[in-house]
């Protein structure tokens, strides 16, 4: 009888360790989605005549914010692009800090999107 309910336990001990694997690992999962949007702003306007809403969108993307891409898109609320226009980031810079270092540059660009809608910002770059 000893024996026996040692063999059980014994048995018992090594299915448990040998199935502990099978009944813990999960399957990893992961994402293919990279986005490489560094930065971005949006603003909606009422269009008066239309009483149609359009949204604005300022972004940034690439690898490094200086050597970025900005796009500038108006999106009419059906979602149908009115407007898009691509420029280098670096364009967003304005003249007094063209020659400052390259940190204060991209904290100059990351003001500037974040600002880029308000009614300051709207007339220096209306040209770009």
């Amino acid at each position: 009888m000893k024996y026996q309910i040692l063999l059980i336990t014994i048995t018992t001990l090594f299915v448990s360790c040998s199935n502990d694997k099978k009944t813990t690992e999960t399957t990893k999962k992961h994402s293919t989605l990279k986005s490489d949007v560094l930065l971005e702003s949006t603003a909606y306007n009422s269009l008066n005549s239309n009483k149609e809403e359009e949204h604005k969108t300022l972004f940034i993307s690439g690898k490094k914010l200086l050597e970025a891409t900005a796009t500038y898109k108006v999106t009419n609320e059906k979602g149908e692009e009115l407007h898009c226009e691509t420029f280098p980031a670096t364009k967003l810079i304005q003249e007094e800090y063209k020659t400052a270092n390259s940190t204060l540059q991209e904290q100059h660009i990351r003001e500037v999107v974040e600002g880029y809608f308000t009614e300051e910002h709207n007339h220096i770059f209306a040209n770009l």
